[in-house]
């Protein structure tokens, strides 16, 4: 009997990648602005890489500051500007990180249907999210989409011993939600982190389906669950995931 679902945050319940585009567009703008010489597409792209930590090998002059997140950040853009043979004070980078963040929380929202889905399904189950990620990018969009009015618990990765897919992540959900490892499933859009983790963790596994045909085989592969297509349609996983059990 199915107990608890265990949620991802980013493009599993909110459409993380459209907020981020916005926040793009937004920078980009202001950069073109304020610094007509730089290449603002190259700079707003590097930076993104950059704090998606896809470019750790091409600076290691700026690993010291990774412990503290809004100071990488903020050298990550200082970093980026000196690529390109310009130079920015620090307080002008802190402040374009201010302004993208600032962006980027004001278009977070969950994906349609999402917040009813979750009002229903927590009066039958126990909803915790388990979100990888440093607090200081995750607790704001918790507080956006006022996501604790919608679950029971929330677990952010960046503030535990060990993010998805340690299995020591899935015990404390497993533990708060006082149930066993087949009564809970999870649900998100990471093979490397989420279905790994559930499947490691014994806890059901329901992939969001990136149409990447290569992952699409891989999940098989894997034998996740379900494959969701659509996250919207959330509340029919479920069931079927039920059915099956």
């Amino acid at each position: 009997m199915l107990k608890a679902i265990f949620l991802d945050l980013d493009e599993t319940l909110c459409a993380t990648s459209k907020a981020n585009d916005c926040a793009i567009e937004k920078i980009e703008k202001r950069v073109s602005t304020e610094y007509p010489t730089l290449n603002a597409h190259q700079f707003t792209q590097r930076y993104i890489d950059g704090i998606y930590k896809r470019i750790n090998a091409e600076i290691p002059q700026i690993m010291q500051f990774l412990p503290d997140e809004t100071a990488f950040r903020n050298h990550l853009i200082e970093h980026l500007f000196y690529e390109q043979h310009l130079h920015i004070d620090f307080e002008q980078a802190c402040a374009l990180q201010v302004y993208f963040e600032e962006q980027r929380m004001a278009h977070f929202y969950f994906f349609p249907k999402i917040s009813s889905a979750l009002t229903r399904l927590r009066k039958k189950y126990k909803l915790i999210v388990i979100t990888n990620g440093p607090t200081f990018s995750q607790y704001p969009k918790i507080e956006a989409v006022n996501l604790a009015d919608y679950v029971d618990y929330i677990i952010v990765g960046g503030a535990e011993p060990e993010e998805k897919p340690h299995i020591s992540i899935y015990a404390k959900a497993l533990s708060l939600a006082g149930c066993k490892p087949q009564e809970a499933v999870h649900i998100g859009d990471s093979l490397q982190t989420d279905m790994a983790g559930a499947k490691e963790s014994g806890v059901g596994s329901i992939w969001i389906n990136s149409f990447i045909p290569q992952e699409i085989a891989q999940a098989r592969q894997m034998q996740v669950d379900y494959i969701l297509d659509n996250p919207s349609d959330l509340e029919s996983a479920i069931s079927f995931f039920e059915q099956q059990r």
